[in-house]
């Protein structure tokens, strides 16, 4: 009889039966169907599930964890992702949807500014967290049929690395058609600035971060509409009529935060291209990176006072607007003590009296003008001014009874748009 080679060890025989309750060799049909009943149980708690998973994303990234540097669409983003992978594995037809939604998550992300380490990271906490689940879940439901997620890990698997790599692949090309140095990589920073953070050792280190002076004469501008966006070979950051212009994709627009040095809002409101299709708002001037986040508040109090698609507002010009628009509460309830007896009388002579008032105001007090403005002869103007006098019991020849009126009536006229 043959000796073992010496050094090598011995194999032990194998069993001649299997160990009782040791179940039977598991079937690759038996695995994908234990995996579909996992999902659909997993499917109708989507909402819930995205909810936990984003905790512990923000647990365990330092990058989305900070909700200064965190996508402004991250919850949208994850709920979307996880409805794609999930139906996938209910409904085979929908298989191709989480790698499509993938792909566009890595480029949208690389054109944001969001590192692909933090992007990829993301995708794999996301993950181990819908394994995790869906084992529970049928360990719960179906224990018996437990053991068969352990064949069903390689197809989860599987698609998690298809995945992650579209994720890698998007991200890549899409930073490769940037312009190289175009600041892009500078977004994030500006994002979190644009969001109001004022902590002064930090902000300081974000300046030396971007390039830019801590103290000097900033402004932002907000555009929204169909045409506020920009294509992703455009440069982030440009330099135009001496100013230096950072265009910052926003989660429901586009932002422009501009170190104007000697310029004025002015020249960056000529510098930002009409467009038909959108409205722009412009705040005044502040005086350091530690205001963006004011700047950008008053930008949104210029762009709301819009009341049509291509207008273009700088707050300086709208500044009882933006009172108004601050508190729209107090707005509404101070247009009604002016004009209250207007506003409740025939809605046609309300709005023949409210036309005529802002029709003389603009026309600088003049009856004459109005009345060629409103296509109706002076008297006619005159007789309107009168009754409006007698039902507010303000005077339009006392100047603080004019401001009341003024303001009261810009009041109503932005209270009832936001309503």
């Amino acid at each position: 009889m043959n000796q073992p080679h010496a050094g090598l060890p011995v194999r032990p025989p194998l069993p001649a039966h299997r160990p009782p309750g040791l179940p039977g060799e598991p079937s690759k049909e038996g695995a994908a169907r234990v995996l579909r009943h996992a999902a659909e149980l997993l499917h109708p708690r989507i909402p819930a599930f995205a909810e936990s998973a984003l905790r512990e994303l923000r647990s365990a990234s330092s990058y989305y964890g900070n909700p200064l540097l965190a996508p402004p669409d991250l919850r949208e983003s994850a709920h979307t992702a996880l409805e794609c992978f999930v139906g996938g594995m209910v409904e085979p037809s929908r298989m191709a949807e989480s790698g499509e939604y993938a792909w566009h998550t890595g480029a949208r992300r690389a054109e944001e500014g969001v590192p692909l380490q933090a992007v990829l990271h993301a995708y794999r906490v996301g993950g181990a967290e819908v394994w995790d689940t869906l084992v529970g879940l049928v360990m719960r439901d179906c224990p018996d049929q437990g053991h068969l997620m352990a064949f069903a890990a390689n197809e989860v698997w599987g698609r998690v690395d298809r995945d992650t790599a579209l994720v890698v692949e998007a991200h890549r090309r899409a930073a490769g058609r940037l312009p190289e140095d175009d600041g892009r990589k500078q977004l994030p920073l500006l994002k979190v600035l644009l969001r109001g953070y004022t902590e002064v050792t930090r902000v300081s280190a974000i300046a030396v971060a971007l390039g830019l002076p801590l103290h000097a004469r900033y402004a932002v501008a907000l555009l929204r509409g169909s045409d506020a966006e920009r294509s992703v070979t455009d440069p982030a950051r440009e330099v135009l009529d001496g100013m230096e212009l950072h265009w910052c994709p926003q989660e429901n627009g586009l932002a422009v935060v501009a170190l104007l040095g000697d310029r004025s809002v002015e020249d960056l409101a000529a510098a930002i291209p009409a467009s038909p299709g959108r409205r722009c708002g412009i705040s005044t001037v502040v005086s350091g990176l530690m205001e963006l986040g004011r700047a950008r508040e008053f930008a949104e109090l210029a762009l709301n006072s819009c009341s049509t698609d291509g207008e273009l507002a700088r707050l300086a010009d709208r500044m009882p607007g933006a009172f108004v628009l601050a508190r729209p509460d107090l707005a509404r309830e101070f247009a009604v003590q002016v004009l209250g007896p207007v506003l409740e009388g025939d809605p046609v002579e309300r709005d023949h009296l409210l036309a005529t008032l802002a029709a003389w105001l603009d026309c600088q007090g003049s009856t004459e003008e109005a009345g060629k403005r409103l296509y109706c002869h002076r008297n006619t103007v005159l007789n309107r001014l009168r009754r409006l006098e007698r039902l507010t019991g303000r005077l339009l020849a006392h100047p603080r009874d004019v401001v009341d009126l003024a303001f009261a009536l810009e009041s109503h006229r932005l209270a009832d748009r936001q309503t």
